[in-house]
C-alpha cells in the first residue's frame, strides 16, 4: 500500500507540472500574438477613422521690425510717423543704423528703434554705469525738458561728426514733437 500511495502521488505531481507547463506556454503564446496585434493597429488603415489630434499652442514669435519707408536725408524724420517708436525706425532708415536707443541716466530704455541689446545698452552705456564702448558704437547725451537722455547708437558703418550732430538734432526734435 505505501508504494501504492506514492506511486499515485508521483503520478498527480507529474500531470500538475505538465498542466502549469502547458498553461505557461499558452500564455506566452496568446501575449505574442495581442503584440503582433498590437503592432498592425499602428499601419495604415484606411477604414478606420481618423484619431483627434489637439490643436498645438502657438508659440511666441518676436514681431518683425517695420520700418516706415526711409525719408530723405533733407526730409524731417518725423513726417508720416504715427508714433515715436516709428519715428525712431525713420531715423534708423535714414543713417542705415542697426538700432538707436535713448536710455535715461540710470540705465533704463527711454525709447528704442528696437533690437535685442537695448536694455543691455541701456545699462551698460548711460548716465554713472558707462562702461568700456564697443567699436560699433556711437554714444551722445542730451538734455529733454530737465532730463539727462543718452542716445546710443549701434551701426556697421563710421559715423562722422557733422552725422553725429545731425542724429542729434533729428532726435531732440522727434524728442519735442512726442514727449
Amino acid at each position: 500500500m505505501d508504494n501504492t500511495i506514492l506511486f499515485i502521488i508521483i503520478v498527480l505531481a507529474m500531470v500538475v507540472i505538465s498542466a502549469a507547463l502547458l498553461l505557461k506556454k499558452t500564455r506566452k503564446t496568446r501575449s505574442a500574438g495581442e503584440d503582433h496585434i498590437r503592432r498592425q493597429r499602428l499601419d495604415y488603415q484606411p477604414a478606420q477613422k481618423p484619431i483627434p489630434v489637439a490643436t498645438p499652442v502657438p508659440v511666441f514669435k518676436p514681431v518683425q521690425k517695420q520700418r516706415p519707408a526711409a525719408p530723405l536725408p533733407e526730409a524731417e524724420v518725423w513726417e508720416n510717423c504715427q508714433d515715436l517708436r516709428q519715428c525712431l525706425l525713420a531715423l534708423e532708415g535714414k543713417y542705415s543704423l542697426d538700432s538707436f536707443t535713448i536710455a535715461t541716466s540710470d540705465g533704463l530704455v527711454f525709447a528704442t528703434s528696437g533690437g535685442t541689446t537695448a536694455q543691455d545698452d541701456a545699462a551698460g552705456y548711460s548716465g554713472k554705469y558707462t562702461r568700456k564702448m564697443p567699436g560699433n558704437m556711437v554714444l551722445f547725451s542730451l538734455n529733454h525738458k530737465g532730463s539727462e537722455l543718452t542716445g546710443i547708437i549701434r551701426t556697421r558703418g563710421t559715423i562722422t561728426g557733422e552725422t553725429q550732430n545731425r542724429i542729434e538734432n533729428d532726435t531732440k526734435d522727434i524728442l519735442d514733437k512726442w514727449i
